[in-house]
């Protein structure tokens, strides 16, 4: 092995190449400084937790007792090894990770192509449709057994998601908006559920349901004794707990943002309305290799590895855990079963307060709006910033802009996320429930290529010592082979059959 003194910075692949800087110096680790350096977990955090925590958790919970939420657990500790190696990326050369995807060959036309096409379904603005499914029935005062007005479900969609567009207008930068709202979302919903989950739910329950996240031997069988799984709720668990899809990848645009590493040596997006003086480079800067950046670097990555375990991923178990019990105890699956699927969202609330009264399902009604609105405002903002990032880096007309314009391509494809989500909800039938199936099962997909892609891009391009270690390469590979299954499993139940 050659001496960390003799590495040379990497070939750049098929973008222009990075500048060439000092790793800056971590803040010495105290309490104090971690808490200023928080910021992309808990964003992370608050942003996700949505529709695999609230509607396909408690489905799954309900529907086999507790049984099988061991997925959720490993889909959020797999997603953990990927989160830290975007981020290791983004810390070594201030570029989001899908900037690295470019640098690979066959080069950033082919890359921009194929992850258009494999984030198509995540597109959909499925945590609007989910809103207006709570808040028609909130205003009409709906019971579980009266029909739904789907057209009045449509309209509603409509207005939310435009309002939800209309936030990313507003502070200095774009994340500072995005940091406030999903902060707020991830408290008021711990301390909300938190107690619903105190008060209202049995022992016997805590018990099945945390006994399912970690039992990998309960399997439902039907009166034969096969497993009799719905794969397409159970892999949509796996694939929206936590973050799923590409919105793991947000997290090294947040890296940046936030300053960490080299992402303080080229700028952030700013918003509409914010300091028009803020800029964003159109290639990064990375780390000159050596001693002295392999000590830096392992100070960062200690804030790194505590942003990923101790807020993201513990508050991505708990934001499982919890609706997860509610569901297990009340939710009647029937109400789900059929072929309304215009009132998913609200169902939990509605057996909840059939039972524990209007207030307490008001409440939890409330939690949802809470969860889902903020969530679909993240989504915006994740799509317009992981994609103004690829064409900012990857295309050569948009390298030639001035780097004070970069909020104006953020807003262009916000503008254009939005004409698609306006467009999706006039698709006669697409229920937002329907979407979330649909992207839930592809996101398994998603997160396995994103993976090996993560992999391959921190080997080619970053300087050895900066690697992630053999045990570290193995338990990607074993977090891959588990979305893959997920995957898979859905193909093999759901879409092989329709073609025999």
């Amino acid at each position: 092995m050659s001496d960390i003194r003799d590495e040379e910075v990497p070939d750049p692949g098929c973008l222009p190449a990075w500048k060439v800087d000092e790793l800056p110096e971590p803040q010495p680790f105290t309490f104090k400084n971690l808490l200023k350096l928080v910021g992309p977990g808990l964003v992370l955090a608050g942003g996700a937790i949505g529709t695999g925590e609230l509607i396909m958790g408690p489905q799954v919970a309900a529907r086999y007792q507790g049984a099988l939420l061991w997925v959720a657990l490993l889909s959020i500790l797999a997603q953990v090894m990927l989160n830290t190696e975007v981020m290791r990326y983004t810390l070594c050369t201030g570029e989001p990770i899908m900037t690295g995807f470019l640098r690979c060959k066959p080069g950033p036309k082919f890359w921009i192509g194929f992850y258009i096409l494999l984030e198509f379904a995540g597109w959909f603005p499925t945590l609007a449709g989910l809103s207006a499914q709570v808040l028609v029935v909130a205003w009409l005062r709906l019971g579980p057994n009266d029909p739904i007005p789907v057209d009045t479900v449509r309209l509603v969609s409509y207005i939310v998601f435009l309002s939800c567009a209309a936030l990313s207008l507003f502070g200095k930068k774009i994340f500072d908006t995005v940091q406030v709202v999903v902060t707020g979302k991830l408290i008021f919903l711990l301390v909300c559920m938190t107690a619903c989950s105190i008060f209202f739910v049995s022992g016997d329950t805590w018990l099945r349901v945390v006994g399912g996240m970690v039992d990998f031997t309960r399997i439902p069988r039907d009166v034969s004794g096969q497993p009799d799984i719905d794969w397409s709720i159970v892999a949509g668990l796996a694939g929206f707990a936590g973050v799923g899809g590409l919105g793991n990848l947000m997290v090294s645009n947040f890296v940046r943002e936030k300053g960490w590493g080299m992402g303080s040596k080229v700028g952030v997006i700013a918003s509409a309305t914010g300091d028009h003086d803020l800029t964003l480079q159109h290639i990064g800067v990375i780390c000159r290799p050596g001693p002295e950046t392999t000590r830096r670097f392992a100070g960062w990555f200690k804030y790194l590895l505590i942003d990923q375990w101790l807020l993201w991923a513990t508050g991505a178990i708990i934001g499982v855990l919890l609706p997860c019990l509610l569901g297990a105890q009340y939710l009647k699956i029937g109400n789900v079963d059929g072929s309304d699927q215009w009132r998913w969202a609200a169902a939990l609330a509605q057996d909840i307060g059939a039972v524990r009264g209007p207030l307490v399902g008001t409440v939890i009604l409330l939690c949802a709006l809470v969860i889902l609105i903020p969530g679909q405002f993240y989504v915006i903002d994740a799509t317009a910033r992981k994609w103004t990032d690829v064409i900012w880096s990857g295309t050569d007309w948009a390298r030639k802009l001035d780097t004070h314009k970069a909020n104006r391509v953020y807003y262009s494809i916000a503008a254009a996320y939005v004409t698609y989500g306006l467009i999706a909800f006039a698709i006669p039938g697409l229920s937002a429930s329907k979407m979330m199936v649909i992207g839930g099962s592809l996101a398994n997909l998603s997160i396995a290529i994103t993976m090996i892609h993560a992999l391959i891009v921190n080997r080619r391009f970053l300087p050895r010592s900066l690697h992630p270690t053999p045990l570290k390469q193995a338990l990607l590979i074993l977090s891959i082979t588990f979305f893959l299954v997920m995957f898979g499993l859905v193909v093999n139940q759901k879409i092989l059959p329709l073609l025999r």
